[in-house]
């Protein structure tokens, strides 16, 4: 899902796990034995209603990640998610429109350092760098990118990536969820707890061949093999001489796809195997199995063997914490909103120019010691100046697709059947083209009430739907294209309703948002060729680049990879 989701925001829905101790990654060892939060997972309790008052968040404004839902919103009437108009009448004039400004002016502040992107890996840079007194510029009206929620009375739930993967014992991952107070907080679905509709009928117990009990041992052989490259062959991304993989391996497995390796494996899997996998890649890359490297969906898929970790918002509630955070530890101003930057420039004297149109439209200058760009690289490729033709290409040649996530409101209570459901029919999709789009009304569902033990007064069912071809997200600009996404997810809402024991008549509204370029594709040989690494090489030692693209992974844990780099750059800059 787009987890982006998640991100798994995130897909916007999963994410990849890396172990990022000094950007050192190390191999899994039955990782669920070592975990911290595992312990601690088996010992918790339902969390009381005492305990659910923490998940509201303290500051919500007109600028924060999760915003707040007025009764007269609940059934949205065009998309929420990106902002499209302005950035795309910049952007195809950027020269122009400066010039129709009166230039790029002298800098009016200065600051040791500034961060362009308020999203997951901006705000994660700059509260790495928050002893720095950063400025964040965001060009969206609100902070968190495809990281966001919104709260309708007193359920919190996520438009965008949903959950993250379960980080080991120690990691700076863990760490940084414990400095940031949300450890605590995550909610575990374990494998146990993993629920899926198949022919419309709520089922467990996937990987055990429920759906064919005939040939169970061919689910359960994947499963074995997953569990296997989990704890001994886990495909840290990026290598390195501790990973558990060799690196001809590592690099044999991104110059393949997914189904070449499954086919490799297993020869012609189960329909309902392949079925899981096509959904699953469409979910959490926005891609099929036909295109994407093996090596990236091992990194997700295997990753997630053990459960996933959730909080209520998803990753909406990492970033909303990040901005509470960075806002109270910064001068006042220091999180800009509304703010589009226009330039960044290293002038001869070394120093940083960041030049943005601040929410007013009126330009100003930023001198700065130095800049994260945490902007997707559609982005970056334009407003970054003096970048190599070789590197500017390689930004132009990575492919972006866009996702859509609705969100079902419902005007009661309910209970969740679990909190990530995918819809299965019973036969692997085929690989959608412009010519022939995806035929499925969406992928998976998530509960959104699920992570606040459904002590809300409205439930939420959150809807993935992916557009995981070439030349899919220009339609999603249409004039009509909300009120026809919206009847073909509400028509499926009907039967996936009924599966799970809900009344379809008890939703209140259907809000959808859109999200037009919101995941790299992670198709094989990226890695292996260079070309990632390449296109995310800092620019001067000054400028440095932090967004889930630097891997071409829609991963909360490689937004998390890519500012601890960048961040840990800037600090042995600035001491």
């Amino acid at each position: 899902m787009f987890y982006m989701p998640n991100i798994h925001y995130t897909g916007i829905k999963a994410y990849m796990s890396l172990n990022l101790n000094d950007l050192e990654a190390r191999p899994r060892r039955d990782f669920i034995k070592l975990s911290a939060f595992a312990a601690l997972a088996l010992a918790i309790p339902k969390k009381s209603e005492a305990i659910l008052k923490r998940f509201i968040p303290n500051q919500l404004n007109n600028i924060s990640p999760i915003q707040v839902i007025g009764a007269d919103q609940f059934q949205s009437i065009e998309f929420n998610g990106d902002n499209i108009d302005r950035p795309h009448d910049i952007l195809w004039n950027l020269d122009g429109h400066i010039a129709k400004k009166g230039g790029i002016p002298a800098p009016s502040e200065r600051r040791k350092a500034v961060v362009v992107g308020g999203g997951m890996a901006g705000l994660i840079s700059a509260y790495n760098l928050r002893h720095l007194n950063p400025i964040v510029l965001e060009q969206d009206k609100h902070f968190g990118g495809n990281s966001r929620g919104e709260k309708y009375n007193d359920s919190v739930y996520s438009i965008g990536a949903a959950y993250i993967t379960i980080p080991d014992a120690g990691s700076d991952i863990e760490l940084f969820l414990k400095d940031i107070g949300l450890f605590d907080d995550l909610k575990h679905e374990t494998p146990e707890e993993t629920k899926f509709t198949y022919k419309n009928k709520v089922m467990g117990d996937f990987w055990k061949g429920v759906t064919d009990p005939a040939r169970a041992q061919e689910f359960i052989a994947v499963d074995k093999e997953l569990r296997r490259i989990y704890n001994d062959a886990y495909p840290d991304i990026p290598w390195t001489s501790e990973s558990a993989i060799s690196k001809e391996e590592y690099l044999y497995l991104d110059s393949i796809t997914f189904e070449q390796w499954l086919q490799q494996k297993f020869g012609k899997v189960h329909p309902h195997i392949a079925e899981y996998f096509q959904l699953y890649c469409w979910s959490s890359f926005n891609g099929s199995i036909e295109e994407l490297s093996a090596l990236q969906v091992l990194n997700f898929v295997s990753s997630e063997v053990d459960g996933i970790l959730t909080l209520p918002g998803g990753n909406a509630a990492i970033t909303q914490r990040l901005f509470e955070k960075i806002n109270d530890s910064t001068t006042v101003g220091s999180l800009r909103a509304g703010a589009f930057v226009l330039k960044v420039q290293k002038k001869d004297n070394g120093l940083i120019w960041i030049t943005y149109e601040d929410a007013q439209g009126i330009i100003k200058t930023i001198e700065a010691d130095t800049c994260i760009v945490a902007s997707p690289k559609y982005v970056a490729k334009l407003i970054v100046q003096d970048l190599p033709a070789a590197q500017v290409k390689q930004m132009d040649d990575l492919q972006y697709r866009g996702y859509i996530v609705g969100n079902a409101i419902f005007n009661k209570p309910f209970t969740s059947s679990s909190f990530d459901l995918y819809c299965f029919e019973g036969s692997k999709p085929e690989m959608p083209a412009a010519m022939r789009p995806v035929k499925r009304p969406f992928s998976d569902v998530c509960f959104g009430s699920w992570a606040q033990d459904d002590k809300t007064q409205n439930g939420v069912l959150t809807v993935y739907k992916a557009i995981p071809y070439e030349g899919g997200r220009q339609f999603l600009f249409n004039p009509g294209a909300h009120d026809k996404h919206r009847k073909i997810i509400s028509e499926e809402l009907k039967n996936f309703s009924a599966a799970v024991g809900l009344n379809y008549s008890d939703i209140k509204g259907l809000r959808m948002t859109r999200w037009g370029h919101s995941l790299p594709v992670a198709n094989k040989n990226l890695i292996a060729s260079g070309f990632l690494e390449q296109m995310s090489k800092p620019l001067g030692g000054k400028i440095f680049f932090a967004n889930q693209d630097n891997w071409a992974n829609p991963a909360f844990e490689c937004s998390f990879a890519a500012a601890l780099a960048a961040t840990t750059e800037v600090k042995r800059l600035i001491r």
